[in-house]
């Protein structure tokens, strides 16, 4: 509503076109009455999809929708709708005669155009005439017309309204004023909004004014013997009188074709909800009806709509009401005693309504379930295959499923050979199936997942296809379902058992019944293989795939049927240690930094074979120390090499660091870019300062020592494994062992030591481009405990990485080292652990008995009163891999603080949630009192704790 000075200047705005524009609508007056009734007997050939693809509005759409139905409205030249674009007269003038069904005038109309700017051979001179006869739209003083000149939103409005058959005289006031009340009045003007009505409308609104305009109540007039006019709004609206279409809302399209072979191929059968205001249809009702040629149902099949007949009782155009929700979706189980379906894009479990109708294709045909009873004693059947499911009050009234045995489930498409479709499917990675007319199949059905009718053309590469066959009419069809716009790219950042994280994004995988059922190729599709994580092959193919580009595919539920990566060389010098030398292949397995900035063993050919047994020497700063490759590589070499465009180690491009030529220092303060006052191999007659920052390449080869591996007692295949410094009798398991850190998590570091090689910037000693650690690596650097809460865990490139929260409520990911894993995997995420973070930035699960700040108990709260809190606890530590030591401490008091960390498994809680009688894991400062964090047990876990046992087993 416009109050105050706003309203003063829209009706001086008004006032003031209304002495401009006025003169738009004069001219000779053509009173001659004529009407032409529409009756649509072929849907207008309209891609409804793609006229509508650049309709963002709902009501935009839905306006557009219907005008196309009824042959209203169509699409630009590239069949698009083109909602911001003005509207001219003359198309406006189409749209008016159109909508009022004197399409036929409009031809017998060319040639008699008396505007002197209008040809008689113009494409809009049929329109214009029967418009300007019909009073609806008028010229200028100057015999023009104007075709091109575009319409206002006060034009529009005023066409419209006396489309409905109302006259100027009819009106009291001036115009626009009038006719923009009156159009209100009428609802021509709903869900559009204009600021300016001397604003050119644009065809998005002029389609919702002309959608409206269609619901509206005609006019009629009255004469009397004395002159008199009289008009009175009638009960029919203007599609009922113009179009002779009879609309009924509340109605269930149930079948079609498809689904019910004993229907006609033009013939739907409809349910009506409640009963018609005619009095025709009562409610549950069900009819056939016919459907005029081209006009396709499997948009709506299922869904409450409004439908709407011509005179020959055909249907139109079927309307969605919005009062239901419809997807296309995937069963991936049931719940609650197998009385719900889990639906994966509805993202919860639902029950079936009482009188729900459920299809499901069949060899046979497509069996029909009606009732809930019926369908509940077929409901496994539905698990793990996709289909249209429609809900109305969070139940489910409609579904129609299909059973893809064709494909063996889902089959992703990698070609289309003129209708012979060849693709990857869970089973089998060449799968092929003919889509070709007469050929396997007596007839082909293909729909997306909207419900648009598609060719054999239209499947592409990339496309999620569900096939199943079916028995219509004794002929063999293959029912096709295609899942479009259904690829994702980006970086494999993550993988967990059921899911994978592709940027930030992180996405499931196929599953249904708790098992998963996709698929991937670490090698661009040669080689395809199941998806299992605990299988150790598919995790050292993560392990491969890690940082590397992915392109996934997501099936009918938005989850990855199948992804492909291929990892990519990065450019530049590169630094490592040799771990495997394959002597056949000709080629160097290397642990180095990976392009996503991660450490990897990468496999490498080598350009020259003389490269795979001798690189060119280096000095204790790795500058060049010769000119020819003199230095024998062994397992466990030094290396910096670079690679050509192939992917290989350039001809004597790998430079190899002499063993003994290694750095050391002791508990020196590092500085916030340097480590100071290293001694080469403990030779204090040679000291230098290294610059180092984060683009420095830091490995912390830890457990790595050269004067085991290079000893000449060694006992080790000296082509495939490197000694350990610990253990000359063990290996060293580079995954475990070796990392990639950054110079953040060492610098300004009090009373480091540690042993390293160094790799400096060509013209200096000073700047250190790579820095290897050996021996105990990093370990001595300064780590802080801390008393956290695992809550999730996740495989990246082989490791095992976990979100935990922290005293106070940090969110922290750090990635698991070695023994961390195993108590992890061991113990369970959704734990409270003592953890510490190296400066690797690896996590390290604490074993209580040497944590240095905290304690671990577990026990029964007796009381709790505001923030304190007694209990009685045990004490626990591990004594070995296998034995813990269990310790009874007593009756304790505690402090429960609200920064405590409180979970109840993987539910955040608050203090509040914590009570006398709960059984609890919690952390506590060692010495002190204050509880960090602490876990809620319940079930099998609370029941251990009452028996005196500890919770998470060994």
């Amino acid at each position: 509503m416009l109050k105050g000075q706003r309203a003063k200047r829209l009706l001086a705005l008004l006032t003031v076109f209304f002495f401009i524009a006025g003169s738009v609508f004069t001219g000779a007056a053509n009173t001659s009455k004529v009407a032409y009734a529409a009756t649509i007997e072929e849907f207008p050939a309209v891609d409804l999809n793609k006229l509508t693809s650049d309709v963002s509005d709902k009501n935009t759409k839905d306006a557009v929708m219907r005008l196309a139905a009824f042959g209203i409205v169509n699409g630009m030249e590239d069949g698009k709708y083109h909602p911001e674009e003005k509207v001219t007269r003359e198309q406006f003038a189409k749209l008016l005669v159109t909508a009022l069904g004197m399409e036929s005038a409009a031809k017998a109309g060319v040639g008699h155009v008396t505007f002197k700017d209008v040809a008689p051979n113009r494409w809009s001179a049929g329109y214009i005439s029967v418009a300007a006869g019909q009073g609806l739209i008028k010229g200028y003083p100057d015999g023009t017309f104007r075709p091109e000149k575009h319409v206002t939103y006060a034009e529009a409005v005023t066409m419209l309204v006396r489309a409905l058959g109302y006259k100027d005289e009819f009106l009291p006031g001036k115009w626009p004023g009038n006719y923009l009340a009156k159009a209100a009045e009428a609802e021509i003007t709903k869900y559009v909004k204009f600021a300016d009505a001397s604003g050119y409308a644009t065809r998005g609104d002029v389609a919702i004014l002309v959608n409206n305009t269609l619901d509206a109540e005609v006019v009629k007039v009255d004469t009397y013997e004395s002159g008199n006019v009289k008009y009175y709004e009638s009960e029919k609206t203007l599609l009922e009188d113009k179009l002779d279409i009879t609309k009924y809302e509340d109605v269930r399209i149930i079948a079609n074709k498809r689904l019910d072979d004993n229907l006609d191929d033009d013939e739907v059968r409809v349910v009506f909800l409640n009963e018609t205001d005619d009095d025709k249809y009562d409610e549950g009702d069900k009819k056939e009806f016919d459907v005029v040629k081209g006009y396709n149902v499997e948009p709506v099949i299922g869904e409450e709509v409004t439908i709407y007949l011509n005179d020959d009782d055909e249907l139109v155009y079927a309307e969605r009401e919005y009062d239901d929700k419809a997807m296309f979706d995937f069963v991936e189980g049931t719940a609650d005693n197998d009385t719900k379906l889990s639906l994966v894009k509805f993202d919860d479990d639902y029950e079936f309504d009482d009188d729900a109708i459920v299809y499901i294709t069949d060899s046979d045909g497509a069996i029909k379930y009606e009732g809930s009873k019926n369908v509940l004693d077929h409901i496994k059947e539905f698990v793990g295959k996709p289909g249209k499911y429609v809900l109305k009050n969070d139940k489910i009234v409609f579904a129609d499923v299909i059973d893809p045995t064709e494909v063996d489930e889902w089959m992703v498409v990698t070609d289309n050979e003129d209708g012979v479709i060849k693709g990857i499917s869970k089973t089998d990675d060449e799968k092929e199936i003919d889509l070709r007319p007469d050929e396997t199949y007596d007839g082909v059905i293909i729909l997306d997942t909207e419900g648009n009718v598609l060719s054999v053309d239209d499947i592409e590469e990339g496309n999620v296809v569900y096939v199943a066959k079916q028995e219509i009419d004794g002929d063999d069809y293959a029912i096709v379902r295609v899942v479009k716009d259904n690829i994702i790219k980006g970086t494999l950042e993550a993988v967990k058992t059921n899911k994978i994280r592709i940027g930030d994004e992180e996405i499931k995988l196929t599953q249904y019944s708790g098992e998963i059922v996709a698929c991937y190729s670490v090698d661009n599709g040669d080689t395809i293989e199941e998806y299992d994580l605990n299988d150790s092959d598919v995790a050292s193919d993560m392990e491969d795939a890690d940082g590397a580009d992915v392109i996934a595919y997501t099936d009918a539920g938005g989850r990855i049927a199948y992804f492909v990566t291929e990892a990519k060389a990065v450019s530049g010098y590169r630094y490592g240690i040799v771990t495997k030398i394959y002597e056949e292949s000709e080629k160097l397995k290397i642990y180095t930094l990976t392009g996503n900035g991660e450490g990897d063993e990468i496999v490498y050919p080598v350009e020259e074979t003389r490269n795979l047994s001798y690189g060119i020497p280096l000095n204790e700063y790795g500058h060049k120390d010769g000119s020819h490759p003199t230095a024998p590589i062994k397992v466990g070499s030094i290396v910096k090499f670079k690679l050509n465009k192939n992917g290989e180690i350039a001809e004597d491009e790998i430079y190899v660091m002499p063993e003994d030529k290694y750095w050391g220092v002791e508990d020196e303060d590092l500085t916030e870019d340097t480590i100071p006052d290293a001694t080469l191999n403990s030779n204090s007659n040679v000291v230098a300062s290294f610059v180092v920052d984060d683009d420095t390449v830091i490995i912390d080869a830890k457990e790595y020592d050269p004067d085991i591996v290079f000893a000449e007692n060694t006992s080790y295949n000296a082509l495939s494994e490197v000694p350990k410094y610990s253990d000359s009798n063990e290996t060293i398991d580079v995954d475990d062992d070796f990392e990639v850190i950054k110079w953040a998590d060492l610098a300004e570091d009090d009373n480091f030591s540690g042993k390293f090689y160094v790799f400096c910037d060509d013209d200096n000693n000073v700047e250190a481009e790579a820095i290897i650690f050996i021996r105990e690596g990093t370990d001595k650097a300064a780590q802080d405990e801390e008393a956290a809460y695992i809550v999730d865990k996740w495989y990246k490139g082989g490791d095992l990485y976990v979100e935990y929260i922290t005293y106070g409520g940090s969110v922290e990911e750090a990635k698991a080292d070695s023994k961390a894993e195993d108590i992890i995997n061991k113990r369970g995420k959704e734990r409270p652990y003592i953890v510490k973070i190296k400066a690797d930035g690896d996590l390290k699960v604490v074993d209580p008995k040497e944590a240095d700040d905290f304690k671990i108990y577990f026990g029964t709260i007796t009381t709790k009163s505001g923030s304190d809190v007694t209990a009685v606890v045990y004490q626990v530590y591990q004594e070995d891999d296998t034995n813990l030591v269990i310790n009874y401490v007593g009756e304790k008091q505690f402090k429960l603080e609200n920064k405590a960390v409180v979970y109840e498994e993987d539910e955040k809680k608050s203090t509040s949630n914590i009570h006398a009688g709960d059984c609890v894991v919690f952390i506590t400062e060692k010495g002190g009192v204050n509880i960090k964090v602490i876990e809620r047990l319940v079930d099998e876990e609370a029941d251990k704790v009452r028996r005196y046992e500890y919770p998470y087993g060994n």
